[in-house]
């Protein structure tokens, strides 16, 4: 069952396979004018980087030129610093050396520290990649943007020092959207709903919708949080944001649709009260929610009580219809209310989430390389265990994003039972994949990507999740896990195949 997890609009917005980017042309002309720049000052990083841009694909064109002049300035921090963002931005492990050439050259070079930053995180050494944030930083303090880099790993490893650092982005640079950027990653990942609304309570006083697009995104998400238990100042919010003078017609757009659901959900309840639960439910099938969130639950609960007026079996077979396609755990304790009272045991409603998942399932076949031994590794060499399989590569941010949220679940899990797969899609960062495994320690076992040995597994970016069962069967995919409520969903994900309620 393909699955639309929180967020995942906005996270597949930052899903990349490097080189898929539209097509530049190499404008001659400005590439010749940028030469002659960068002949006559080898340190002009403006230029340097100009250079790199203006040449769009052409990467052997710049691979010569850079070449010519490192022959020519060997000792050149900007030359060197050049050769290693050109490597970086095609995501190449031979971007280090000269990078830290660049470094040991010019120690202020604030822009090869940044690079080196996202370097080391390729090869998952994430010590060093703070360290060198840390260096950015230091190198250039009026930069919101290497402050915003450097305290983003304190987060959970040092929340205290994280809130120092928001405070000094917020303080030193309070026209800068990186302060509610923080927040809005802030608030997505924590559990707590009152810490939650007050970060959104925070941006809305701070960062509004028609100056800040990361407050506007925050807006978005407390509009989610105050529709599960309060619509009516869910509508108020969005009506309020809705307008707010100078926003984007989309964004005017999408809090107005907001406003009209809260508004749908407000008036099916007072129908509920009334007694009148048919129209409550035509009300309710009418309501557009969007097909990723929390909003899918909101709204589901709300179809489930209203025809719960009716019966417990419509209520019952109401929700399981949504918890098949997203088994949020908001919706799961409600659904086993449902079946225990039209007389459905534990183990009965288990059955049934399992057949109608079973029914939809195709079977997971493929064949790759191994990394860390010889040989291939199959479907066949899992079976009989429960197997999360992740497609990847080090470049990818987002991958290297969801990894920790993968491990905090598989924590509650049985390894014997249960196999962690990640196969690399992208051949030229081979060089990274062992190193980043052992340095980030993350227990997933590495394999290599071939599209033809995917057979049915479809890979559409990074990451591409599945959730495979025990006897070979793709029972979920297309899940993102960026959350605390993600995680809940993929630990009963897993429960579910290994037979256990919680």
């Amino acid at each position: 069952m393909k699955l639309y997890s929180r967020n995942t609009a906005m996270a597949m917005a930052f899903m990349a396979i490097p080189g898929i980017a539209a097509a530049q042309k190499t404008d001659q002309k400005k590439v010749d004018s940028l030469v002659a720049v960068i002949n006559n000052n080898p340190e002009n990083i403006e230029a340097i980087d100009a250079f790199n841009r203006s040449t769009g694909r052409d990467t052997t064109l710049r691979a010569n030129q850079f070449r010519t002049w490192l022959q020519k300035y060997p000792e050149s921090a900007g030359i060197n610093y050049g050769m290693g963002t050109f490597y970086t931005h095609q995501e190449s492990p031979a971007a280090r050396p000269y990078l830290l050439k660049a470094v040991s050259i010019n120690p202020k070079l604030a822009v090869a520290y940044a690079e080196l930053a996202i370097d080391a995180e390729r090869w998952g050494e994430f010590d060093k990649a703070s360290a060198f944030k840390g260096k950015a930083y230091e190198a250039n303090p009026e930069s919101p943007d290497y402050l915003f880099s450097y305290m983003y790993g304190f987060e959970s490893k040092d929340p205290a020092k994280w809130a120092a650092m928001l405070k000094e982005l917020r303080t030193k640079f309070p026209q800068s959207d990186r302060g509610a950027q923080a927040m809005y990653w802030k608030a997505l990942r924590t559990a707590d709903r009152k810490e939650k609304v007050a970060i959104y309570e925070d941006m809305h006083q701070h960062y509004p919708i028609n100056k800040s697009n990361w407050g506007a995104y925050g807006m978005s998400d407390y509009f989610d949080v105050l529709l599960a238990d309060n619509p009516a100042k869910a509508a108020a919010l969005a009506g309020e944001l809705a307008a707010t003078p100078g926003i984007e017609a989309s964004t005017k757009d999408d809090f107005t649709k907001n406003k009209v659901l809260a508004e749908q959900l407000i008036q099916a309840e007072k129908l509920l009260k009334a007694g009148k639960a048919n129209e409550a439910s035509a009300l309710l099938n009418k309501v557009n929610a969007r097909r990723w969130g929390p909003t899918i639950s909101i709204v589901a609960l709300a179809k489930a009580k209203a025809a719960a007026a009716v019966s417990p079996q419509q209520a019952y077979d109401t929700l399981l219809k949504y918890y098949l396609k997203e088994p949020a755990r908001a919706m799961k304790d409600p659904l086993y209310k449902y079946g225990r009272q039209i007389g459905k045991s534990d183990d009965a409603i288990l059955t049934d989430i399992k057949a109608k998942l079973l029914a939809s399932s195709k079977p997971a076949i493929f064949s790759f390389d191994a990394y860390l031994e010889s040989g291939k590794k199959t479907m066949q060499d899992y079976k009989g265990k429960v197997v999360l399989l992740t497609f990847w590569f080090p470049g990818c941010g987002p991958c290297r994003g969801e990894f920790p949220h993968f491990e905090e679940v598989l924590q509650h899990f049985d390894r014997t039972q249960v196999n962690y797969v990640g196969v690399n899609i992208m051949a030229d960062q081979d060089e990274y994949v062992i190193p980043f495994v052992k340095s980030s320690k993350y227990t997933f076992t590495p394999l290599k990507d071939k599209e033809a040995d995917r057979t049915n597994l479809p890979v559409r970016g990074a990451p591409s999740n599945f959730l495979i069962d025990q006897n070979g069967k793709i029972i979920f995919s297309g899940f993102m896990i960026q959350t605390p409520e993600a995680q809940l969903m993929l630990q009963d994900m897993i429960n579910l195949l290994l037979d256990k309620k919680a």
